[in-house]
């Protein structure tokens, strides 16, 4: 299994444009972030995607989709964390007895 985290800025004055872009040529689920400080100048945003397989993950990062997310990101905002994580083993914690509270 792979997870991909990706966190970016988007500055307030370019956010009207980073919505469109969103709209028209990226389909992925971007979240909002909770901010403290109502006084910043940008937004955080979260993308957060798995995968099965390499494959898949490799497919998706590789879609003119990304290139347009990343596109839009490099050019409204900035990159500030882009993380691939990946296992071999999955395990469900609620069904271990050694977890179960």
């Amino acid at each position: 299994m792979y997870l991909y985290v990706l966190r970016f800025h988007v500055f307030n004055k370019k956010l009207y444009e980073f919505n469109l872009a969103l709209g028209r040529l990226v389909k992925w689920p971007v979240y909002v972030l909770r901010q403290n400080n109502d006084q910043a100048e940008y937004r955080t945003f979260e993308l957060v995607r798995t995968w099965q397989n390499k494959g898949q993950m490799n497919h998706d990062l590789k879609s003119t989709e990304y290139g347009n997310l990343i596109g839009a990101i490099r050019v409204l905002g900035e990159i500030t964390e882009s993380n691939i994580y990946s296992t071999i083993h999955e395990s469900n914690l609620l069904e271990e007895d050694e977890y179960t509270f």
